[in-house]
Parts: C-alpha cells; sequence; structure tokens
C-alpha cells in the first residue's frame, strides 16, 4: 500500500512540500560531511578559524552531531516519502520539522559570534521549519477535519 501511494502520488506531495524536503536533505547532508570530513571541527578550532564550532563542540563531538544529523535526516526523509499513506502523517510532519529547530538553533546559536554566510543561512533554515510546523499542523487539521465530517479517508 506505501509504496504504490509514493508511486502515485509522489509528484502531487513533493512539490507542496518542497521547503520540508529541502530542510531534511540539508541535514542530511550536514551530517554526511561530517561524516566524510572527519575533523573538520576540531581542526577548524584549533586553528583558529572555527569559532562557530566551539559551542557545538561543547555539546558533543562531530562524529556524534555526524551520526544524528545523518540519521535524523534520513528518517525526517523517510516521514516524507510516506507522507499521507497513513492518517498521522501531517502531524508527524509537524512532530519532525519542530526537532529539525532544535538543530537549527544550534547552528544559529553556534555561528552567531561570527555573524557570517553559516549563521545567515541557519536563521533561513529556522525560519523555513517554523513555517513547515504552521503548514503541517494545517494539514494534520484538515485532515482531521474530513474525517470527523465522515468525507474520506483523510489518505489524499
Amino acid at each position: 500500500m506505501i509504496v504504490a501511494h509514493i508511486r502515485d502520488n509522489f509528484t502531487a506531495a513533493f512539490f507542496p512540500r518542497w521547503a520540508e524536503w529541502s530542510a531534511a536533505f540539508v541535514l542530511l547532508g550536514i551530517g554526511m560531511m561530517l561524516s566524510v570530513n572527519t575533523n573538520l571541527m576540531v581542526s577548524s578550532v584549533a586553528n583558529g578559524y572555527g569559532k562557530g564550532y566551539e559551542f557545538l563542540l561543547e555539546i558533543a563531538g562531530q562524529s556524534v552531531w555526524a551520526t544524528t544529523l545523518t540519521v535524523f535526516g534520513s528518517f525526517r526523509l523517510a516521514i516524507l516519502l510516506i507522507n499521507g499513506a497513513w492518517r498521522r502523517s501531517p502531524i508527524a510532519r509537524a512532530v519532525m520539522a519542530f526537532l529539525s529547530c532544535f538543530f537549527w538553533t544550534q547552528l544559529v546559536l553556534s555561528f552567531q559570534p561570527t555573524f557570517g554566510f553559516a549563521f545567515v543561512m541557519a536563521c533561513g533554515w529556522l525560519l523555513t521549519d517554523i513555517v513547515n510546523i504552521m503548514r503541517a499542523a494545517r494539514d494534520a487539521r484538515t485532515v482531521n477535519d474530513v474525517l470527523a465530517r465522515g468525507k474520506g479517508s483523510g489518505l489524499d
């Protein structure tokens, strides 16, 4: 059922939710980049160029950030891929966007002292996911309203 839903509805579901897909891919990409570039954070701090990474390293090591972001980004993409195949998917999308705000906030706080490109981009992704929370919550309400009136399965 889920595979058939993905095959039949991917294009229709992708474009209205492109910002959610983008945010999920960026989190996955950051995790993968940290996995490949294994000493980015520590060497940048040691060389005096990584002021933005100091806060992140106080929370956890680079390998923890890499693994967490890769797993979280992959899980968020999976939720988006099967979106609509079960009733609670808009709620799951809203929860994932909300949880993503934790990572964006950590990046904003980490790069705030540098006030450079990374800070501005993290702020942009944080704002994007705040909007994604509201849009997914609206979709959840629509599904619940349709089901409450008995006018369908709410899976469309």
